[in-house]
């Protein structure tokens, strides 16, 4: 593969552009299908390891969000540094690895190990794809191909779990009939063998993508002291912004983590029975997020300023309050519609506050920014917000107390989101992202 330097500050031509879009698009899909995979299946490989409820949430949340948080700040100067499609390439090969061990994986260790590449991999590989995308289209329409990779990875979540709970359901029959079929091995193993074959197929598809030219630098210095002093600048409206993300951020995994296991637990269903729906839930909620984020800031954008991109964000993080409750419903329709409104308020919140980054952070910094936004929000929410609902909902009385602890965490941090975002646009009106 050859990258080609490119010093003109002009964008790719129109069917380049669209189709670099389209294999990044492609690639969040893949990847949030791989993650949303590992929710699905947590009951199986429980049952098949002798795993803990503690143990789930180390493995979904402290793993993999600890991973992503410590591999965050120096992936952020990789990408403001390197050539980015190189990053990609060779970050899609690690992650293609670290399926193969988890599927392969004989202990609770290697399913660790596996996590862990997986989520220093995610750091690289998500804000890399951002931060390509936002140097394909100028800024008035950065918001809608931004969101579109929002759409990628949303979609990704509902074709997970509809492909993988089918496949799942299939394989299980399989094996029932023949245990020695298909190597011996139980069909969740197997389902993360497909996911890293499939994995190759992204990285031929990524292959004819060149690397976009940088637009809107500042400056060229290379050094990460200069670079944090020059997003320190920015702190008025960046740290608010970022803390914000993180309240949000706490509410998703929880919906993301655990809302699988209290369909098995609670509503005695198995995944080939929930799988259709629930895909459509993922695939309604999230996309509908997506896309209509990608509206809703562009409109917000015309009518306060860049800004204006985060005021939808403040109503949707508000709305994610009561939906937080989804964890009590007393049936499971009532259930799905309050878990297809908190996605869609989720992934809301999600894309417009990248949105508001790529925005309002000149780009030889905005890999750093977006870095140090994955580094607080999946250390402070991704890796402590799973164990710690588990942990609440074993103080309570057990398993069965799921959905007061998911409340009891998520109302408060959703309306304190909101309250950030709210500051975040209050300082940006007075100053300007700038301190």
């Amino acid at each position: 593969m050859s990258y080609p330097a490119l010093a003109r500050p002009d964008f790719p031509s129109p069917a380049r552009a669209r189709y670099a879009l389209l294999a990044l698009s492609i690639l969040g899909f893949f990847l949030s299908m791989d993650i949303t995979l590992t929710t699905l299946l947590i009951e199986p490989m429980k049952r098949d390891m002798s795993l803990t409820d503690l143990q789930v949430g180390l493995l979904q949340g402290t793993a993999f969000g600890l991973a992503l948080g410590i591999a965050s700040i120096p992936s952020g100067r990789l990408i403001d540094r390197k050539v980015r499609m190189r990053l990609l390439f060779w970050g899609l090969v690690s992650w293609i690895i670290a399926m193969i061990v988890t599927g392969l994986a004989p202990n609770f260790l290697s399913l660790v190990v596996g996590r862990v590449v997986m989520g220093a991999n995610a750091a690289l590989l998500v804000p890399a794809a951002f931060s390509l995308a936002a140097d394909l289209y100028p800024p008035e329409r950065r918001s809608v191909a931004t969101s579109l990779l929002v759409v990628g990875q949303a979609t990704g979540q509902g074709i997970g779990i509809l492909a993988g709970g089918l496949a799942f359901d299939a394989l299980t029959r399989w094996h029932d009939v023949d245990p020695g079929l298909l190597f011996g091995l139980p069909p969740w193993r197997l389902l993360y063998l497909g996911a890293a074959i499939l994995g190759v197929a992204i990285l031929l598809l990524l292959t004819p993508v060149r690397e976009p030219a940088r637009q809107e630098q500042q400056d060229r210095s290379g050094k990460t002291s200069v670079a944090l002093r020059e997003l320190w600048q920015y702190r008025g409206f960046l740290l608010p912004l970022i803390i914000a993300l993180l309240l949000s951020q706490v509410t998703i995994q929880a919906a993301s983590v655990w809302a699988t296991p209290m369909l098995i637990r609670n509503y005695h269903l198995s995944p080939g029975q929930f799988a259709g729906w629930l895909s459509a839930v993922l695939l309604i909620g999230g996309i509908a997020g997506a896309a209509g984020s990608g509206w809703l800031g562009k409109l917000g954008q015309r009518r306060g300023g860049r800004a204006g991109v985060l005021v939808p964000a403040v109503v949707a993080a508000l709305a994610i309050a009561p939906l937080s409750l989804f964890g009590m419903a007393p049936g499971v329709p009532i259930f799905a519609v309050m878990l297809t409104a908190h996605i869609f308020a989720g992934a809301v919140v999600a894309t417009l506050g990248v949105i508001a980054i790529t925005l309002n952070i000149p780009n030889e910094v905005r890999g750093l920014a977006l870095g140090t936004n994955t580094l607080l929000t999946a250390i402070f929410a991704g890796a402590t917000a799973p164990p710690l609902i588990a942990l609440v909902s074993a103080s309570l009385g057990g398993e069965s107390q799921l959905g007061i602890a998911i409340a009891a965490l998520c109302v408060p941090c959703a309306i304190g989101a909101a309250l950030f975002f709210y500051q975040a646009i209050r300082f940006f009106r007075r100053t300007g992202a700038h301190a």
